[in-house]
């Protein structure tokens, strides 16, 4: 593809990293494309504070679309910035208090957690009272909540809240958010177009992602539905299908074989 640059949206669970390893040609491929002057952001459905620092500190990236849209960065700067309102955390608290689900509550800076079953180590919610005076200032960008949605979590979501349903959890953010929206504000932020961006993902939640990039391509261990619809299809996460995918579309490059890379 010449010269052209282009800007490339990664997932990061089983994406770009599998069972909390990053391989280290994923790691050697993001450094050798942004050498050439390609940029690469993290698009993710963890809030900022889920992010494993792991991955922060060993990869560079030059921007970070977090919390399906909700916190978006590209370099020093932060786009966008969108956060649940006291009103809706306390009636969200009030209902999964008295349930005995666990939830992830993913904050910008901190990590929440409502019925833990390893407390250790964990700030965790007991009241919603208490929440509020101990930590007046966090920014919670999205919820995750282990189990199924019952109806009753449905009703109670579906006037300010986009959700995704998987098989053993289920996420919700502000209406509004998504990976497509994060990765747009940065085109427009860096005055490039949907022609110059490639999104890598496989789950429910990149679809609005790879269907607003230039070129789509889905990992090889995403469900049917996301090959699909996708331009290309890469090798597994376990496999290294991010670097795999970087060195067809961009590097040009046989490729390496996997070695050993970060634990997040």
């Amino acid at each position: 593809m010449g010269s052209r640059k282009f800007a490339v949206f990664i997932d990061i669970d089983e994406t770009l990293m599998s069972n909390g390893v990053v391989p280290k040609r994923n790691i050697d491929a993001i450094a050798r494309i942004r050498e050439l002057g390609h940029k690469v952001f993290l698009n993710t459905g963890r809030s900022y504070a889920c992010i494993p620092g792991q991955i922060l500190k060993e990869i560079r990236f030059d921007g970070v679309v977090a919390g399906i849209g909700a916190d978006v960065r590209c370099g020093n700067e932060i786009l966008r910035s969108v956060t649940f309102t006291e009103e809706q955390l306390r009636k969200l608290f009030g209902y999964y208090l008295t349930t005995d689900k666990l939830c992830h509550v993913e904050g910008e800076a901190k990590m929440f957690y409502i019925n833990p079953r390893n407390p250790q180590d964990k700030i965790i919610i007991r009241k919603s009272d208490e929440f509020f005076t101990l930590y007046p200032d966090s920014r919670i960008s999205k919820f995750t909540v282990v189990g199924k949605m019952s109806p009753e979590e449905e009703k109670l979501l579906e006037e300010d809240f986009v959700f995704w349903r998987y098989d053993n959890y289920y996420e919700f953010a502000l209406k509004g958010c998504s990976k497509a929206v994060g990765m747009k504000m940065i085109l427009d932020r860096l005055s490039w177009g949907r022609r110059d961006c490639i999104a890598i993902g496989d789950s429910k939640n990149d679809i609005d992602m790879l269907k607003f990039a230039g070129i789509s391509i889905a990992m090889g261990n995403s469900p049917d539905e996301i090959r699909e619809m996708c331009d290309d299809v890469t090798d597994s996460a376990e496999e290294a299908g991010v670097a795999a995918a970087l060195e067809k579309y961009i590097l040009h490059s046989v490729p390496k074989k996997a070695g050993e890379g970060i634990s997040a």
